[in-house]
């Protein structure tokens, strides 16, 4: 594919991350939504409590899309010459899928996909093997775990990572899945929550902080929630009118029915 064919393919790509915000500056604001903003005041309910929560991981239950997105241009730019800023954009326009399937998107049917992927998956344990919940976030699974709620890791990321990520997380997660060996985010995890838990997808909930999550969401009939980080509430607004958006993992306590989970554990 020449240069001029791959801008053309970045355009709507691009159209969209510009309508939500300028890509320059939104590793800052993340930080600053995760870390410094402070705790807003319960609203009204809106959605019901799910027997089971599907958590995305990466830039959801862990804030690695940054040092993801790092990676991922530098193989970009290594593998295939673009400009780095043009890489960039491209891994977070397409997030959500896994890494060869950006590739597919970015550089369909380019030989040296595999090798690119390869490189990518590589990578992931040094830069992203340290990366640990928020307390916050991870305070909100336990209160959510207390009501009942059965807490599920849902990644495209590979099996091993997830997995990895899943052992040293200092939390019982309910169940744990990443792609590979016939697995991945959608229908098949989807499949494997109904079968486990024995539950309808009208009571599960989805939370992914990429707009390739809601997708997931409206094909596979499940509730969802955006987590604005990696793509801005207006872009989710833009795609999924009507759905909730938050901006930290835990304002999903001020969506669910019934009383405040901490009440809940004390009474």
């Amino acid at each position: 594919m020449c240069f001029r064919q791959l801008r053309a393919r970045c355009g709507l790509a691009r159209a969209l991350l510009q309508r939500s915000s300028a890509m320059e500056g939104i590793v800052t604001a993340r930080q600053t939504n995760r870390i410094t903003a402070p705790a807003r005041p319960r609203t009204a309910p809106a959605l019901a409590l799910p027997k089971v929560l599907l958590c995305d991981l990466d830039g959801t239950l862990i804030d690695t899309m940054p040092v993801l997105a790092d990676l991922a241009t530098e193989v970009m730019v290594g593998m295939y010459g673009i400009p780095d800023v043009l890489g960039r954009e491209l891994y977070l326009a397409t997030c959500g899928l896994p890494f060869i399937a950006q590739l597919e998107e970015i550089f369909p049917g380019d030989a040296r996909n595999r090798e690119a992927s390869n490189l990518f998956e590589s990578g992931k344990p040094l830069r992203c093997g340290s990366a640990r919940m928020p307390a916050e976030t991870r305070a909100t699974l336990v209160e959510l775990q207390g009501r009942c709620v059965r807490i599920a890791v849902s990644s495209n990321n590979g099996r091993a990572n997830v997995e990895a990520f899943a052992r040293n997380a200092d939390f019982p997660f309910d169940l744990v899945m990443g792609y590979g060996n016939g697995l991945a985010k959608g229908r098949p995890h989807v499949q494997m929550v109904e079968r486990v838990f024995g539950v309808g997808r009208g009571e599960m909930l989805f939370v992914g902080d990429s707009l390739h999550d809601g997708e997931i969401a409206a094909l596979e009939g499940l509730p969802f929630v955006g987590l604005a980080g990696t793509f801005s509430k207006e872009s989710f607004v833009l795609r999924f009118p009507g759905l909730p958006v938050v901006h930290r993992f835990a304002e999903l306590l001020d969506l669910f029915a019934g009383e405040p989970a901490a009440l809940a554990a004390n009474s």
